[in-house]
């Protein structure tokens, strides 16, 4: 690709170093385990003959063929781990391997991203050849980055065993997260880094770590800075992965259009919404994920469908529809109609925020200067049912001030009236995960997504329901609501054990109570 001087600047200033502050590990000796046909295996055995290999044949009637002392005469019922550390699980044994060619037409595993030393050509011949080129290599020790950053505390994936989000575990297309009660947990060794968890956490609790949110969003700030000093059209961004994606655009011949701004990352999965609309507040006219089908394992169903919630917001605010764009074709030609004919915005001067690393807070900052110049600045945008901002609305003749819904709350946004029987809300904490939804025994809840672009009114306490209170009918000590009593004394009149006195006795508190059943019952003794 021919490089202008003034790309050439701006890549320049968005140069930094990435160093993976965690990395995992994996030891591999070797020992190999194929699966195929007798004549599958016959074929490769050769090339892979320094390697420690065991066979399984899946083809009874050509076991014969195969002389090998190698050959496990068991049939698999489960294979799982990663390279270095492979589980196989026979009828009647269990085999410890670490590298595994599955040359079968469905292959055991059937993650959407095998794990790394597990490899399953499926009749590719191009990617058998390369895959006969690269075992033999793989012995010894290897480390790869850790690309996540998790935060528990603040995780809507469950409270008190009650199911909340659980977009990371379904987005992993390399089945890398489970759930683990109220959190979920992430294995290092099994997740690729593709970044689609960090794009559908509402919370921000699950964040990419190579690189960081603020390291993106700070690199990307500095790069249209550099444009704007020579430039006075605003840029549009295309955002590639390193390594195919940067080859492609090296073979370009003509060179991209003038008003474009190339951003590498190791994985287009890794920025979201929040980079997406820092992009435009930062001045960017308009943004492009290119997809380059460097991962045919990948289908990025997560990060086209935040594109789509991101444009929502754009279009509700008055700005152009399809500003942020999704192009999945590596063809060169259709990228530079692409780049030439996408909606770009214009005049909307540049932010000056820095980026941090907190998902929510640097959406809550990029949309408020987009909605300071915004050609409809609404109060209040009402979102998609999935969307990560919202309030409930509580039915203020159902709820009891039980309090449930607090104490599942994971990000705090609603809670009590400490000595007062409230319920309050702050929107500006509210991830619309449903937990709160869940765990009310009166359904009196329920969500509405929705984004106030007034953070200050969006940040307050609001009170969403409260009581009066009632008083013990002996002490006089407040322990309940009015509400609460009635309701239960209205459900328990007619029930044989809740009658004349012991009907009276849900009116009092806990120790009234256990000191009025101890009097009657002494009373009862001859």
């Amino acid at each position: 690709m021919r490089i202008t001087s003034l790309h050439k600047a701006i890549q320049q200033a968005g140069d930094i170093d990435i160093i993976p502050l965690d990395l995992v590990e994996f030891n591999s000796a070797g020992r190999l385990l194929i699966i195929g046909s007798a004549q599958q295996i016959q074929a490769v055995t050769p090339r892979l003959a320094p390697l420690d290999i065991m066979l399984v044949c899946v083809d009874e009637e050509d076991k014969s063929r195969l002389e090998s002392k190698l050959i496990i005469r068991d049939k698999i019922l489960h294979i799982s781990g990663w390279m270095g550390q492979f589980t196989v699980q026979f009828e009647s044994q269990q085999l410890s391997v670490d590298l595994v060619l599955d040359l079968s037409d469905q292959p055991f595993l059937t993650t959407k991203v095998l794990p790394l030393g597990y490899f399953a050509p499926r009749n590719n011949t191009q990617l058998l050849a390369e895959t006969l080129q690269q075992l033999p290599a793989l012995t010894g020790t290897y480390d790869k980055p850790q690309y996540f950053n998790y935060k528990a505390t603040i995780c809507a994936h469950s409270q008190r065993q009650l199911a909340g989000c659980s977009q990371c575990i379904d987005a992993c297309p390399a089945e890398a997260i489970v759930s683990t009660g109220d959190t979920v947990t992430v294995n290092p060794a099994l997740c690729q880094g593709c970044g689609s968890c960090t794009s559908v956490c509402p919370s921000g609790a699950m964040m990419y770590a190579l690189p960081a949110l603020d390291v993106s969003v700070n690199r990307l700030r500095k790069m249209i800075q550099a444009w704007f000093e020579l430039e006075i059209t605003a840029p549009h961004i295309l955002i590639h992965d390193m390594m195919h994606g940067q080859a492609l655009l090296d073979s370009l011949d003509e060179g991209l259009p003038a008003q474009v701004i190339t951003f590498s990352i190791e994985e287009i999965g890794a920025l979201g919404m929040p980079f997406w609309l820092s992009a435009l507040a930062y001045g960017a006219g308009s943004v492009t994920v290119w997809d380059t089908a460097s991962h045919p394992d990948h289908d990025w169903l997560e990060v086209q469908h935040e594109i789509s919630k991101t444009n929502q917001i754009l279009v509700g605010l008055g700005y152009q529809a399809d500003v942020v764009n999704w192009l999945k074709d590596p063809d060169s030609g259709l990228l530079l109609e692409h780049l030439s004919t996408s909606n770009i915005l214009s005049g909307i001067p540049a932010a000056s925020f820095s980026g941090i690393d907190e998902k929510r807070r640097m959406i809550t900052m990029a949309l408020d200067h987009l909605h300071q110049h915004a050609p409809k600045p609404i109060a209040v945008l009402a979102l998609s049912s999935d969307a990560a901002f919202g309030e409930i609305k509580v039915n203020k003749s159902s709820c009891t001030l039980c309090h449930a819904c607090v104490t599942v709350c994971p990000v705090g946004a609603v809670s009590d009236g400490f000595d007062l029987p409230q319920l309050n809300f702050i929107e500006d904490l509210c991830v619309q995960c449903g937990l709160c939804k869940t765990a009310c025994p009166e359904n009196a809840i329920a969500l509405k997504p929705q984004y106030v672009f007034n953070r200050v009114q969006a940040r307050k306490l609001r009170l969403l329901h409260d009581e009066p209170v009632f008083h013990c009918i002996h002490c006089h000590d407040p322990f309940a609501t009015q509400k609460m009593i009635n309701n239960m004394i209205d459900k328990l009149k007619n029930h044989a054990m809740f009658q004349g006195q012991a009907l009276e006795r849900l009116k009092m508190c806990k120790d009234c109570r256990v000191k009025a059943m101890f009097n009657d019952t002494q009373k009862t003794v001859p």
